[in-house]
């Protein structure tokens, strides 16, 4: 664990309120992306992110720093979210790229924006198919630039099974998007 996470921690043990707010300052809008990322708008990351820091005011006290404390947020921030999806019971609320929109280059051919459009929802509609864990995977690895051995810890599994994990969903995601490439 970081020094200043460390230190944070431990104040807020000690009974320094002020030290949570920082962490929340420090994490919250980490928190939010990966709920933006994987849940359909804004108002159901808000949700998750409270819930998150919510959680977070509860277990901190008896957190052994055996991890990072980034690791655990990340950790409870992807459960809260397969969680949500689970109890909202409608399979396809991990969406993975819903802000994720190219920024259209400052040209005026309407022909190449639609183009850019209609690839880019493509894209989402590969990634959206996904299973919910290969999706918190694919946002944490790509969106987040984690490492594996950080999405590992996340997701509470191996750093082989993040490999493989990642190996199939890119091979899926190069089925599902090959005959875009082949019709350029």
């Amino acid at each position: 664990m970081d020094a200043e996470d460390q230190a944070l921690v431990e104040a807020f043990t000690r009974g320094e309120d002020s030290a949570f707010t920082a962490l929340v300052i420090k994490y919250r809008e980490q928190v939010y992306r990966i709920a933006r990322r994987m849940l359909h708008g804004h108002e159901d990351a808000s949700d998750v992110a409270q819930d998150v820091f919510i959680r977070v005011h509860r277990a901190l006290p008896g957190f052994r720093g055996r991890s990072a404390l980034k690791t655990w947020l990340y950790r409870i921030t992807v459960n809260l979210c397969l969680d949500y999806a689970r109890r909202r019971g409608f399979r396809d609320v991990l969406t993975g790229l819903k802000e994720l929109e190219w920024e259209p280059a400052l040209n005026d051919n309407p022909v190449e924006e639609a183009e850019r459009n209609e690839l880019a929802r493509t894209v989402r509609g590969a990634i959206d198919a996904l299973p919910p864990r290969q999706r918190a995977m694919v946002v944490l690895r790509v969106y987040q630039d984690l490492p594996y051995a950080e999405v590992a810890r996340i997701m509470g599994c191996a750093e082989g099974t993040v490999k493989a994990t990642m190996f199939a969903a890119m091979g899926k995601l190069r089925r599902t998007l090959a005959p875009l490439a082949e019709s350029r």
